[in-house]
């Protein structure tokens, strides 16, 4: 029986940030005159982080941390049952891909925020580098340089493992992150995109606040 799986906010949250992602790092690599649309997708990216977090407490059943996270033991009995080709069906993110998910959170969200305070020292200073010593200006830089490799080390992984139950377990992945529905026993708990809205826009204020009100010296 198909039933609504992932909702239309998880859905557009996931491939609104794939699309950034890719955006970023590109622009980041071109540099030039392109590093504006790289400062504007990292802004994006990071409102978008802020929803996820926050829908990951107050959204569907499928995208709360509480319904995907399990512990060491799972995760390691999955981790053998995938390798024997035979892992549990889950409705929603398996207790590997659930810690996938936290993981990449925490990454992009430290890209997104080191960003902010960045300066490359030709195209690009983010807006809040005037508000700390230069010496943490360097070590924001350095560590925004890094995380970008951990990234996109991380972005691979996620794509490789897709593919890897997409056509070699024969596990519909991408379909049910377009249309929203799957076969299983029970439909979860889905929650008003009004309430999603809602915290987009919070997240998008924030995100403004602090690269165009924040005070600055």
């Amino acid at each position: 029986m198909q039933v609504p799986v992932w909702d239309a906010p998880t859905r557009l949250f996931h491939w609104a940030l794939a699309i950034l992602a890719v955006l970023s790092f590109t622009t980041g690599k071109l540099g030039g005159s392109w590093m504006g649309w790289h400062v504007k997708s990292g802004y994006a990216i990071l409102a978008l982080l802020l929803f996820r977090v926050a829908w990951g407490f107050v959204g569907s059943d499928t995208a709360r941390f509480t319904h995907f996270l399990r512990g060491a033991r799972a995760a390691t009995a999955y981790a053998r049952q995938l390798l024997a080709g035979s892992p549990p069906s889950s409705t929603g993110h398996n207790p590997l891909g659930g810690w996938m998910v936290v993981l990449m959170l925490a990454v992009l969200l430290l890209q997104a925020a080191t960003g902010l305070f960045a300066d490359d020292e030709v195209r690009a200073q983010g807006p809040l580098a005037v508000v700390v010593s230069e010496a943490t200006v360097r070590w924001m830089t350095r560590i925004h340089s890094f995380n970008e490799w951990v990234v996109a080390g991380l972005v691979v992984v996620h794509v490789v493992a897709i593919g890897v139950y997409q056509w070699g377990l024969r596990r519909d992945l991408i379909g049910p992150m377009l249309r929203g529905t799957t076969d299983a026993p029970d439909a979860p708990r889905v929650a008003s995109a009004w309430v999603a809205a809602a915290i987009l826009a919070l997240a998008a204020l924030a995100v403004y606040y602090l690269v165009v009100i924040f005070p600055r010296p």
